[in-house]
């Protein structure tokens, strides 16, 4: 119990920070193309 709860605690903290920075990454670049599309449609 102890050892499967570690190992498993372990292995999704590394995909938790991983998850984290790719997930800001994907936000942060549909905040742009949002802003970047709503320029587009606003200078028509």
């Amino acid at each position: 119990m102890m050892g499967y709860g570690f190992g498993y605690g372990s292995m999704m903290e590394g995909w938790g920070a991983f998850g984290f920075l790719a997930g800001l990454v994907v936000l942060i670049d549909l905040v742009l193309l949002g802003i970047w599309l709503w320029q587009q449609i606003s200078k028509k």
